[in-house]
């Protein structure tokens, strides 16, 4: 009996921690939503609607629930992973303007996001 409660309990915690990640997914996707249709037509909302996209389909990929509970079949999994390989290259040309809007400071950016040959040369590594 004892060993029943502790399945049952471990059962209900996994399933309430998958609601409160699905109730989160579910918030942040509304958000872009609400700001994409606050926007008028141009760069900008094609521009929310990838990264709406991309969050999407990256929280159906990395939750193990949808294929746990049989909302996503092991064909739909890549799939996905196919959709989120191309919303990469269609982000690519926006990555420096997204990460820009950040308002994250040059002293806590990779040196990878500005001249990488430059931060990587001999004469950088022996200063």
């Amino acid at each position: 009996m004892e060993k029943a409660k502790k399945r049952a309990f471990i059962l209900s915690y996994q399933l309430a921690e998958d609601l409160g990640r699905a109730f989160s997914d579910r918030a942040i996707l509304q958000t872009f939503l609400d700001t994409e249709s606050n926007v008028s037509a141009g760069p900008l909302k094609n521009v929310l609607g990838l990264l709406r996209s991309m969050y999407a389909l990256i929280c159906l990929e990395e939750d193990a629930a949808f294929l746990r509970y049989g909302y996503l079949s092991t064909d739909n999994a890549a799939a996905v992973r196919k959709e989120v390989t191309k919303l990469c290259r269609e982000l690519r040309p926006h990555a420096l303007a997204l990460v820009s809007s950040l308002g994250i400071p040059d002293a806590f950016l990779s040196p990878i996001a500005f001249n990488w040959i430059d931060a990587n040369s001999w004469s950088s590594a022996q200063q």
